[in-house]
């Protein structure tokens, strides 16, 4: 049996399990979160206090059949592991499912975003949706920002008629943007001072590239 062939069916299963029970953490999280009358113990039960800043492990067992004569017993784990990155270099945070050396999905949130919390609120649901998302396209999602100019309607652009706008999204490894979270009006831009590329509102005046060292 060729083993790309034998993998494809395993990585797509491994897909839609994890894909359900991740989803299946948000329903419970808003449920409790909806109970009339019940306060859960804390905001991501009945997940572990400290998520979505840790881990979570399944062990999902299945059949899977490959023709009339060709079934085999799988069981695998799998487990989403937080990565908190460098804050002193403003690394991103990152999150990832994944089962042995199999990656599933992933996702990558700005750190300048997850500090700021102004437009894009960074909590547990937040996080699993995002996840579920990531694995079931079995991709990378990116939560970043960036910067445009618009004009008031329509008109030629000039300094007195444009506003620009910081616009937070979610992208695919392949920069295919899967949703716009918000946006806001940035009165002030700011530009890296050594290469002028824009920088988001909040976080260091520098970009990530050329952040001094003490910075």
């Amino acid at each position: 049996m060729n083993p790309q062939n034998e993998l494809e069916p395993v990585v797509n299963t491994l897909s839609y399990l994890a894909h359900d029970w991740l989803h299946g953490f948000v329903q419970a999280i808003k449920t409790y979160r909806s109970t009339i009358g019940v306060s859960p113990p804390h905001p991501a039960y009945p997940l572990p206090p400290a998520f979505p800043f840790g881990g979570l492990t399944e062990v999902f067992h299945w059949v899977q059949i490959f023709d009339d004569a060709t079934q085999v017993d799988r069981s695998f784990r799998v487990r989403m592991a937080y990565t908190a990155g460098d804050a002193a270099r403003w690394e991103p945070l990152l999150w990832t499912v994944y089962s042995g050396n199999i990656v599933i999905g992933s996702v990558e949130l700005d750190r300048r975003i997850f500090v700021d919390q102004s437009v894009v609120s960074v909590d547990p649901i937040f996080i699993l949706e995002g996840m579920a998302d990531a694995v079931r396209r079995q991709t990378k999602l990116t939560v970043s920002s960036r910067i445009v100019m618009r004009t008031r309607n329509g008109e030629v652009a000039t300094p007195t008629n444009s506003v620009w706008y910081e616009i937070f999204e979610v992208r695919t490894a392949s920069n295919e943007l899967v949703k716009e979270l918000g946006r806001r009006v940035i009165t002030h831009p700011r530009f890296c001072p050594q290469c002028r590329v824009w920088v988001p509102h909040s976080g260091p005046a520098y970009c990530l590239e050329h952040l001094p060292a003490n910075d």
